[in-house]
């Protein structure tokens, strides 16, 4: 245990020094009814005498006086506890911008639930842990390097809110090569980095039109890079959002004019996911992704080992109340 403010502990010796006081008024007490005869009257013979009664309350009170004492001077209780310590993360964010994604079958639409829950794991990470962003559609973009930083990752996801230029396509074996790019990068600037824990993940509705996916796959395979999959979109689809004038949105259309529903094509990212051994994710509402991110970092964590915590236990509440149960009983005596 240990006191908050042990200064205050010297006031228990003002109580020791109250102590002889005490005894000396409860003696004084007692000569003075000796000599006015009331020291054992034969109706009180079966009950404790006043001088008795006196000297407990007394002491019940100096010992309430010593409790507050304890809790002035706030007592705290020590607890050692080993907690695990968790390795740096290098974590790539491959994110699909295509005009599938702004499919509004998950709310707002797809491409804003992504952001918004990017933005929020960017958020909660931990300190060490680093993120890097990409953007594909028919091509791809590095939007920002692994950075330890979270508002350098919502300043590019804020970026990704406000385009509203429509490129047609989805390259998911561009956003890899660039997902390499950054980690080579990386390795350039900071050698020590090669250490890291680094994962990919992958958020898309799944479709490929690329070139590049298989080439890309055998060489995050080869660097033992896992890239995990999480697509997203309900089974029934929505229209494909291409332009729009004020409240008016043009979506894509066939040589009919139907309007063509996106297609999820679980095939693909599943592949990619198993080929580099990481899992794949299917979220349909949007809601599962917050969970489903946390689910991946729990799984990929390393720890280096265990450190010591200490933590510190307030204990002057139940000082408080023994005070006060104490008092009570000095008064029922």
């Amino acid at each position: 245990m240990k006191f908050l403010y042990p200064e205050y502990l010297k006031l228990l010796l003002l109580l020791v020094g109250l102590l002889p006081l005490c005894l000396y008024h409860l003696y004084t007490k007692h000569r003075t009814r000796l000599g006015l005869g009331d020291s054992l009257p034969l109706r009180r013979i079966s009950h404790p005498s006043p001088l008795w009664r006196e000297g407990m309350r007394y002491l019940l009170l100096n010992l309430v006086l010593a409790a507050l004492v304890f809790a002035l001077a706030h007592p705290q209780l020590i607890r050692e506890t080993k907690v695990s310590e968790p390795k740096k993360m290098d974590i790539v964010f491959l994110l699909d911008t295509s005009p599938s994604m702004r499919a509004n079958d998950i709310l707002p639409s797809r491409l804003e639930r992504a952001l918004e829950v990017i933005a929020s794991f960017s958020r909660k990470k931990l300190s060490h842990d680093r993120i890097a962003l990409i953007s594909f559609s028919a091509g791809s973009v590095i939007l920002s390097y692994l950075t330890e930083d979270p508002n350098n990752i919502l300043y590019y996801l804020d970026y990704l809110r406000g385009e509203t230029s429509v490129s047609p396509g989805t390259n998911i074996g561009r956003a890899l090569q660039n997902g390499l790019a950054v980690i080579a990068r990386e390795s350039e600037v900071s050698p020590e980095a090669a250490h890291h824990k680094r994962v990919f993940i992958l958020l898309s509705d799944g479709e490929d039109h690329g070139k590049e996916l298989e080439g890309a796959v055998r060489e995050v395979k080869r660097l033992g890079i896992k890239v995990h999959t999480v697509g997203i979109g309900t089974k029934e689809g929505a229209p494909i959002p291409i332009a729009r004038e004020g409240e008016k949105v043009q979506y894509l259309e066939d040589q009919e004019g139907n309007r063509i529903m996106t297609r999820f094509d679980e095939r693909t990212l599943r592949w990619v996911a198993e080929e580099t051994g990481g899992n794949a994710y299917r979220s349909f509402t949007g809601r599962e992704l917050e969970s489903t991110f946390a689910e991946i970092v729990l799984k990929e964590r390393d720890t280096k080992g265990f450190k010591k915590v200490i933590e510190y236990e307030d204990a002057y509440h139940g000082v408080l109340l023994a005070a006060f149960g104490i008092f009570l009983t000095a008064m029922l005596i």
